[in-house]
C-alpha cells in the first residue's frame, strides 16, 4: 500500500517532506521515516493547513502548521509525527476545523487541541488556544460519552453516546442551532441541541451543520446562502433545525463549506448547495433541493473537502470533482471538474480523504 496526496500544500500540511504552493498531480508520501504505514491508515482529516491521520492501532500523526497548536506537538512538521499525548487512548475517529483538530477514543472520550478563539473545542472561554489534547469534560445530563466529532470552520458538533448533540463554537449564522435568540457572549461553551435524539451522522460546514437521524432524515441549520441547507435560499440563515427530506437508505451526511451530501447504503450520492465550482458533480436549475449525481454509483467512501470531493467506488476507482485552483481534485491541471471524473486510474484505490484545500489516498 502506498500513500498519495496533492492540493495545497502551502505549510507542508501534505506531508511530502516540503513546502509548496500546490502540488497538481498525485506525489507518493514517503513513510519509511515515520512509524506510520500506509496499510493501517483508517482515516485522514484536515484544516486549513495541518492534517491528521488515524490507524487501525489508534495512533494519530499529524503533520503541517502548528500555529495555534492544532497538531498538538510543540511545533510544526513536514512529516508525519505521532502525537505522543493520545497515545494511551486507542482513538476511533478524527475531526480537523480550520485551526483545530479533535479525536475521540474507543470507550467516547473526547480529545480537543488547537484555536479556542471561538469556543469551539467546548473548552473555556479563558482558554483563547491549547497544543495539549485535552480531555472534554461534560456533565452527565449532557453526555455520558461521544461517538462522533465534526468540526466546521468556526464550530464542532459532537454525536453522543445516547444519540443526542452538542455543539461548541461560533453561532452568528445559526450554525449551532440554538435558536435566534443567540448571542455567542451568552452562551455556554458548549451546549445541547433542544429536541434532537436517534442521531447517527453529523457534518459541520464554514456556516452551516447537516445530520442524519436513524430513520433517515436529515435536519440542517446555519447559513443557507447557497442553499446548503436544503431549503429554499429565500431564507438566509436558519437559528433552529430544519428539516429537509427523509430517505430511509441513507447511510452517511458530509458537508464542504457551502455544500452538503449524503451517502445510500446502497452507493448514490445526494449533493445540494453552492455550485460555482461544479461540486454538486452536475449542472442545476435548483441548486438548493437534494438531488442524485446522475451516473454516480456503487460508492463505497464519499469525502468533502471546502470545495471539491473525492469518492472511492466499490471496485477501488478514485472519482473527484469541484474546486480545483490548488490542484486538489489531482487532474494534473487546475481548471475546476466539473462531474465526477477518475483520477489515479492505474491504480486499486482503497480510501480517499478530501481534506480541506489538499487530498490524500491509499492505494494498493
Amino acid at each position: 500500500m502506498t500513500l498519495y496526496a496533492w492540493g495545497a500544500n502551502s505549510y507542508g500540511q501534505l506531508g511530502l517532506g516540503h513546502k509548496s504552493e500546490e502540488e497538481i498531480e498525485p506525489k507518493k508520501v514517503k513513510l519509511s521515516d515515520t512509524d506510520l504505514k500506509a496499510e493501517n491508515i483508517v482515516s485522514i482529516a484536515g484544516g486549513a493547513v495541518h492534517t491528521l491521520i488515524l490507524d487501525n492501532n489508534g495512533y494519530v500523526y499529524c503533520c503541517g502548521y502548528n500555529s495555534k497548536g492544532q497538531l498538538g506537538l510543540s511545533d510544526d512538521t513536514l512529516k508525519f509525527s505521532q502525537i505522543e499525548i493520545l497515545k494511551g487512548f486507542k482513538i476511533v475517529q478524527i475531526s480537523c476545523g480550520w485551526d483545530f483538530s479533535a479525536a475521540i477514543s474507543d470507550c467516547g472520550k473526547q480529545f480537543v487541541w488547537g484555536n479556542n478563539g471561538n469556543t469551539q473545542l467546548g473548552l473555556s472561554k479563558s482558554i483563547t488556544c491549547t497544543g495539549i489534547p485535552s480531555r472534554l469534560q461534560v456533565s452527565q445530563k449532557l453526555a455520558t460519552g461521544f461517538k462522533h466529532v465534526s468540526c466546521g470552520l468556526r464550530h464542532s458538533a459532537m454525536i453522543t453516546k445516547d444519540g443526542g448533540l452538542l455543539v461548541a463554537g461560533t453561532g452568528a449564522k445559526g450554525q449551532l442551532g440554538l435558536g435566534d435568540n443567540f448571542d455567542d457572549n451568552n452562551y455556554l461553551s458548549i451546549s445541547k441541541v433542544p429536541e434532537i435524539e436517534d442521531v447517527i451522522s453529523c457534518a459541520s460546514g464554514q456556516h452551516h451543520t447537516v445530520m442524519l437521524k436513524e430513520d433517515g432524515t436529515v435536519m440542517s441549520w446555519g447559513e443557507n446562502k447557497y442553499g446548503q441547507l436544503g431549503i429554499s435560499n429565500n431564507v438566509s440563515n436558519s437559528f433552529v433545525p430544519m428539516e429537509v427530506f427523509r430517505d430511509e437508505s441513507l447511510e452517511k451526511v458530509y458537508a464542504g463549506w457551502t455544500h452538503s451530501a449524503a451517502l445510500t447504503k446502497n452507493g448514490e450520492v445526494y449533493t445540494w448547495g453552492r455550485n460555482s465550482y461544479g461540486q454538486l458533480g452536475t449542472s442545476r436549475e435548483e441548486l438548493h433541493k437534494p438531488e442524485k449525481v446522475p451516473d454516480l454509483t456503487e460508492i463505497a467512501q464519499l469525502s468533502l473537502g471546502s470545495e471539491h470531493n473525492l469518492a472511492v467506488t466499490k471496485e477501488g476507482k478514485l472519482l473527484a470533482w469541484g474546486w480545483n485552483e490548488h490542484g486538489s481534485c489531482g487532474t494534473g491541471d487546475k481548471k475546476d471538474v466539473m462531474k465526477p471524473t477518475q483520477v489515479l486510474s492505474n491504480h486499486k484505490v482503497k480510501l480517499a480523504f478530501a481534506c480541506t484545500g489538499s487530498s490524500f489516498a491509499v492505494v494498493e
